[in-house]
């Protein structure tokens, strides 16, 4: 009888060392960005690359996300659509745009969700990217 209890008592003192060991925060996130980023239309607010300001780049997109994971960007009435999606266990989003242009490539990344409230969210890539998209 004392040696299942002694296992049951090995396997919980594990289980409870590896969980102690583990920082909840490394597996949720405060607030996810889908309920927040589905709602209305946003627009670039920073775009940093090596701590190059390049937001300039993005004057004049507005962007829409839907909750079936499409992403439209327009800009003087020219749409392009693609998809992106949020991985609430990795705190990451990956966009992905269907186009050529040079500026709405460089979104097309996975990105590491830094903070999400209301009217922004705000994203890092690889520590060195930085975006930042406000609501309109």
């Amino acid at each position: 009888m004392k040696k299942p209890f002694l296992l049951f008592t090995i396997k919980c003192a594990v289980i409870l060392y590896f969980a102690a060991c583990t920082s909840i925060e490394d597996y949720t996130v405060a607030q996810a960005a889908t309920p927040v980023i589905i709602k209305g239309a946003w627009k670039v607010n920073l775009f940093l690359d090596t701590n190059n300001d390049q937001t300039n780049d993005f004057a004049g997109y507005s962007f829409t996300f839907t909750s079936s994971g499409d992403i439209k960007a327009v800009k003087n009435g020219i749409e392009v659509n693609g998809n992106w999606a949020e991985d609430q266990f990795s705190k990451s989003v990956n966009i992905n745009l269907s186009t050529g242009d040079p500026a709405l490539v460089r979104l097309n990344n996975y990105w590491k969700i830094s903070s999400v409230s209301n009217g922004q969210v705000d994203l890092m890539n690889n520590g060195v990217t930085r975006l930042n998209i406000a609501s309109l």
